[in-house]
């Protein structure tokens, strides 16, 4: 790949991560997506993992979505993380769709850490 099409691809995805930042939080019509994430970073113990952020979003009554953006703006895998990542994420989206797709990803993950 020519490195001046690498580059364009980094700064489209700063262009995407920076207007995914900027989005409002849903039901908090004075918070971005960005502010959410460096609070959550804040508020969770050591580096902020995966884990910790998803349980403090959780546990402040964020939607998954809000989750899944707020990991993705922190460069968090919303994939990594212990199998009980379950209990974190416990009622969020119950739909059976939905927890295959976690139950793939979750299985992909371990794989890939073999």
């Amino acid at each position: 790949m020519d490195p001046e099409q690498i580059d364009e691809v980094g700064r489209q995805r700063e262009k995407h991560r920076a207007a995914c930042r900027d989005r409002l939080v849903p039901g908090f019509p004075t918070m971005t997506v960005g502010q959410l994430a460096d609070e959550a970073r804040a508020a969770t113990t050591e580096i902020g993992t995966t884990e910790d952020v998803t349980r403090f979003l959780h546990s402040a009554g964020h939607s998954r979505e809000t989750i899944e953006n707020v990991l993705r703006s922190l460069d968090l895998d919303s994939t990594e993380g212990p199998a009980d990542n379950d209990a974190a994420c416990a009622g969020l989206d119950t739909s059976p769709g939905r927890q295959r797709l976690r139950m793939l990803a979750r299985l992909e993950s371990l794989l890939l850490q073999e």
